[in-house]
């Protein structure tokens, strides 16, 4: 493929997890790959990386990633998520698919239907190309690959400044004040205690 994303992939199998990395990489994707749930919330916050996509095991450990697919929707609108589950109903990926998910891939499965899958989300999404951007002053921010530019200095932001910075922006003159409403309105979902000042 020509086009190149930034993949996370979230599986606690680390040997599977390596294979579809592999995969990924034969599409032209750039993978990161993590094992459990806390670490793919950290690193979907506070990466520099804007993912395109999330391959997404149903369940790590004890923790069920279904618990998290509405508030990664939220806070990543353009982030596309694909399950993979050994849950075969058809109950089960309507609910996933409703709160947020993409695509969900029954396991097994074959090499060539998950690359399928993938080249499939990539032409669904205009996101991977997109340069959406607007101007504050002398300050250009781009909306899709969560960087701005002042006076032609570009500087990547973690999604948890850049999620800040853009809600400030955009709403000039509103008052945010400290507690759970403003932690609840910018989208914060680790369960982490956030204090501002």
């Amino acid at each position: 493929m020509d086009i190149t994303f930034h993949t996370l992939i979230a599986k606690d199998e680390p040997k599977i997890a390596e294979k579809i990395k592999i995969l990924v990489e034969e599409l032209n994707g750039h993978p990161v790959v993590v094992h459990n749930i806390p670490d793919m919330l950290e690193t979907l916050a506070n990466s520099k990386k804007n993912f395109d996509i999330l391959v997404l095991e149903r369940m790590m450990g004890r923790s069920d990633s279904a618990d998290y697919v509405t508030s990664l929707r939220v806070q990543f609108h353009t982030l596309k998520i694909i399950i993979l589950s050994a849950i075969e109903s058809s109950l089960e990926k309507a609910k996933l698919i409703d709160s947020g998910a993409d695509d969900y891939l029954t396991k097994p499965f074959e090499s060539i239907e998950f690359q399928a899958r993938l080249k499939a989300l990539i032409r669904r999404s205009g996101s991977f190309s997109a340069s959406t951007y607007y101007n504050i002053v002398y300050i250009t921010m781009y909306l899709i690959q969560r960087s701005i530019s002042i006076e032609g200095l570009i500087s990547n932001l973690t999604a948890k400044e850049f999620l800040v910075l853009h809600t400030l922006s955009s709403t000039v003159g509103k008052i945010y004040r400290r507690g759970p409403t403003y932690r609840k309105y910018l989208g914060f979902f680790t369960g982490k205690r956030h204090e501002c000042g």
